[in-house]
């Protein structure tokens, strides 16, 4: 039976990606795999990661903020500050190693979705959004859905306060790692998963089974 998975910012772990689709057993043809966005910068092999990704034939890919800059660059040469100081490099290198994937992979990021919503009425979004406007008013918000960070923090609030998010039944981040609030796996607040286990920091790469919330974790060592 096809399973589905979240996966949290891979930011160019490829040895550890690879190492979760072992311990999972993930069917490239029949299972489903959402990403949460920040496939590139700081890991060694973001090249990969995408040439490995785009393998896969049930795959939803929600853009992350790098993901954004790497597309930016790719397209149009430009290079932000911002992106450099955070791991822009790295990709710009790789990217330079293998010009015959700029083209291909130019494609694919073009294909990233700002947020996905399952029939499940699941939020799957890299950063999040604000809780106190209605969602479908900042649908196309790049700024808040890549890289707002207070919705997590909403939710420790709504956890002391007894309350959840309800315009959805769960929602999923990633973009704000689980050590801000001193966790190394996936973290629920209330009805909000947190998925991004610092692989962008030298730490965790997770991946979770959606329906039964069991996940797993590799070590990211760059």
């Amino acid at each position: 039976m096809p399973r589905s998975f979240v996966i949290g910012d891979i930011h160019g772990n490829y040895k550890p990606m690879m190492d979760l689709f072992r311990k999972v057993r993930f069917d490239y043809e029949k299972d489903l795999l959402i990403s949460l966005g920040d496939l590139v910068d700081r890991g060694p092999e973001p090249v990969r990661v995408v040439d490995e990704l785009m393998k896969l034939r049930n795959f939803i890919y929600v853009l992350g903020n790098h993901d954004y800059w790497c597309f930016e660059y790719l397209r149009s040469g430009i290079k932000t500050a911002d992106w450099l100081f955070q791991g822009g490099q790295v990709t710009i290198n790789d990217y330079k190693t293998h010009p015959d994937a700029v083209n291909r992979h130019l494609d694919f990021y073009s294909t990233a979705l700002l947020y996905h919503i399952d029939k499940k009425n699941r939020l799957f979004v890299h950063a999040g959004f604000d809780r106190f406007r209605p969602f479908a008013n900042q649908k196309n918000d790049k700024r808040t859905l890549l890289w707002d960070r207070s919705l997590y923090m909403g939710a420790l609030e709504y956890q002391e306060e007894g309350k959840v998010f309800e315009e959805f039944s769960e929602i999923f981040i990633g973009h704000s790692p689980t050590q801000l609030i001193m966790h190394d796996q996936p973290t629920q607040l209330v009805n909000l998963w947190m998925m991004d286990t610092g692989a962008g920091h030298r730490r965790l790469l997770s991946m979770m089974d959606l329906d039964s919330k069991v996940y797993w974790q590799s070590k990211c060592d760059f």
